[in-house]
């Protein structure tokens, strides 16, 4: 038993010496190796790529004779924006952004009806919105945040002949016999709200893929043919964007 003590008293002294040789040696080369570098912090992140748009938005205006039902579908466009950390749970972002919606317009005068896809609506904004980054790996990063708008609209004008041909229209219909409707919204503030996702592709960190969901609460205004009637659509597109980041 005491032979058993006394091997168990030796292996504890053997890892103990062990342990402070290996302490020792790291204190070395710590004190020897230069400093770690530590790594670069990136301030600065621009996202840029495609949107893909959807609208369900609606509206029926009185016309000089009938009406004039119009609906909003989907489309596309672009963006580019330039986010600014200001600490690591908040980033400051701005840019802008592009879509043009597909119009779909239908007439009723009397007993006639007729309908087509005349055109896009276009909706330019320049947005400055708040990131909060609550989710920071090395490899991704999830943020959210309100954005604030200022949103400018294309003109539009759509008008059918006698014979119910719709065409786009950008000039005066010339014959007050059609039916006709054209845009009178020019630009607003408003406000909306983003999700986005960037996944980090390089070892250094700069370069990523870059996607979100967003919302815009926005309104577009129309009015019937020498002013007979007048109408609102809700745009209130629902955005998602893919694209590429680079972090610097």
């Amino acid at each position: 038993m005491k032979r058993v003590n006394l091997y168990v008293m030796t292996l504890i002294l053997v890892i103990l010496s062990a342990g402070w040789s290996v302490e020792a040696q790291e204190e070395a080369e710590t004190a020897d190796a230069p400093a770690v570098q530590q790594p670069k912090v990136r301030d600065w992140t621009l996202r840029f790529g495609l949107i893909v748009a959807e609208s369900s938005g609606s509206t029926s205006v009185t016309t000089d004779p009938g009406s004039v039902d119009i609906r909003l579908g989907g489309g596309g466009g672009g963006f580019a924006l330039l986010e600014r950390k200001v600490s690591p749970l908040l980033g400051l972002e701005f840019g802008t952004t592009g879509i043009g919606l597909e119009t779909n317009v239908s007439t009723r005068t009397g007993l006639k009806h007729y309908e087509a896809s005349v055109d896009f609506v276009s909706m330019s904004a320049l947005t400055f919105g708040a990131n909060f980054h609550f989710v920071r790996t090395p490899d991704v990063i999830v943020y959210a945040g309100p954005m604030l708008a200022y949103n400018r609209y294309s003109k539009w004008s759509a008008c059918t002949g006698c014979d119910g041909e719709w065409w786009p229209n950008k000039h005066d219909c010339g014959s007050y016999s059609c039916v006709s409707v054209q845009s009178r919204s020019d630009s607003e503030f408003t406000w909306g709200a983003k999700i986005g996702l960037d996944i980090i592709l390089t070892k250094r960190g700069n370069w990523a893929l870059s996607g979100s969901l967003s919302y815009m609460d926005a309104s577009y205004d129309f009015e019937g043919d020498r002013g007979s009637g007048s109408g609102s659509i809700n745009l209130d597109p629902i955005m998602f964007s893919f694209g590429g980041g680079f972090r610097f």
